[in-house]
């Protein structure tokens, strides 16, 4: 890959009827949620001025099943309206970190030392819907489609309160208005704040009839990803996560892979001077 550089410088809502909805939230609907999401991110004005933003700070990387790995390293996400960049770095030759991109047209990763993507950066170029439609990053990003119903329309589906990790939280399926995908995307809000805390994608191969070529092309492959967002902190009138978690999960085939990424920001600023190129990765 190479060598990341920064430069610091409901109007059209379509909604899908829930038909599981948990009775104590059954009359809670999706444009009530996010209502109550956006004012917990800050009042309209101030998430009207945050036209930019770059969070920066420190990275953990691991790797849980499947390998081992432990690296620490920098991590700095970059928005712009729709365009973002997503980078960790890490100084070591056979790793060197994640690079993602978002142009507000097309996704493009960095590709490693050996000559190849990494298993996020193939996800994130196989299954683009999640930087087109700015869901990567979640309210890190200036991209978050929740800010922005009138142009993204994307079709939500409340699902009521699901248990999480040992707590309740509202899950909202999410698709985009246009196009079809096998990619199934949930969002998840504390019910108490109705802060986003978390986004899950995930989807599955289907498993293909063997032949001599194909021994193992009979076994179905599942895939996961999941951002999990946590400290919220006030910066410039705008409460948003310090805290920033990435797991990739692949199971099927031969092996389980289990990797993480875990940021933590020191710094959040807003509508610095941003060179366009740096959305695109070349």
């Amino acid at each position: 890959m190479k060598k990341l550089v920064f430069v610091l410088l409901v109007v059209g809502l379509v909604v899908v009827p829930s038909p599981s909805a948990g009775s104590a939230d059954e009359k809670l609907k999706p444009e009530e949620l996010i209502a109550k999401h956006l004012d917990a991110i800050g009042n309209a004005d101030a998430r009207a001025k945050a036209a930019a933003r770059v969070a920066s700070g420190s990275a953990q990387f691991t790797v849980r099943v499947g390998g081992v790995a432990n690296l620490s390293g920098k991590a700095m996400f970059v928005s712009s309206g729709a365009k973002f960049r997503f980078g960790i770095m890490f100084q070591t030759p056979d790793y060197t970190g994640e690079d993602l991109a978002f142009d507000g047209n097309k996704a493009t990763s960095g590709i490693q030392p050996q000559g190849r993507r990494s298993p996020v950066s193939m996800f994130a170029v196989q299954q683009n819907m999640p930087f087109k439609e700015g869901l990567v990053g979640g309210v890190i990003s200036t991209a978050w489609p929740l800010l922005k119903l009138a142009d993204t329309q994307p079709k939500l589906e409340y699902r009521g309160l699901k248990k999480i990790d040992g707590r309740q939280l509202h899950e909202l399926g999410y698709r985009p208005r246009k196009g079809s995908t096998d990619l199934k995307t949930f969002l998840y809000f504390d019910p108490e704040t109705f802060r986003h805390v978390r986004t899950k994608y995930q989807y599955e191969i289907a498993a293909m009839i063997a032949s001599p070529e194909r021994s193992n092309a009979n076994q179905e492959m599942f895939f996961a990803v999941t951002e999990d967002f946590d400290d919220f902190r006030s910066v410039d009138g705008l409460t948003l996560p310090h805290k920033y978690k990435l797991q990739y999960s692949a199971e099927g085939g031969r092996a389980t892979t289990i990797q993480e990424w875990a940021v933590t920001f020191d710094r959040v600023a807003h509508n610095p001077k941003l060179d366009e190129a740096l959305f695109t990765i070349k």
